[in-house]
C-alpha cells in the first residue's frame, strides 16, 4: 500500500502515546527545552524508520494487516526503548517518574 494515507496512522497514535509515555512513566534529566524538542523530534523519526522497515518486513501478510496494523502496534510497543534511544542521540537522560 503506497501513499500518504497509510502514515496518518503511526503518525497520529504517536504524539498521544508518547505524551502517555514521557508523561507518566518518565522524567527527562539534563535538558533545556531545546534539547527536549530535539529528542523528541528524533524519537519520532526514529518511530517512523521502525515502523517503515516493520511495514516493508511485514507486507507479505497483507495489505491492511501486514502494511498497517501489525507494524503499527509493534511500534508502538516498542515505544518506550524508541524514545530512550531519541532522547540519548540528544545527549539526555530519561529515568523513571517516581509517584507523587
Amino acid at each position: 500500500m503506497d501513499g500518504w494515507l497509510v502514515w496518518v496512522l503511526p503518525i497520529g497514535l504517536f504524539w498521544p502515546i508518547a505524551a502517555l509515555y514521557l508523561g507518566g512513566m518518565f522524567e527527562v534529566k539534563g535538558a533545556s527545552p531545546l534539547r527536549e524538542l530535539i529528542g523528541l523530534a528524533l524519537s519520532f523519526v526514529l518511530a517512523l524508520a521502525v515502523w517503515w522497515g516493520l511495514t516493508k518486513a511485514l507486507a507479505p501478510i497483507g495489505p491492511v494487516m501486514g502494511a498497517i496494523v501489525f507494524p503499527t502496534g509493534l511500534m508502538l510497543a516498542a515505544l518506550p526503548v524508541i524514545l530512550l534511544i531519541g532522547y540519548r542521540l540528544a545527549a539526555l537522560r530519561l529515568v523513571r517518574s517516581t509517584a507523587h
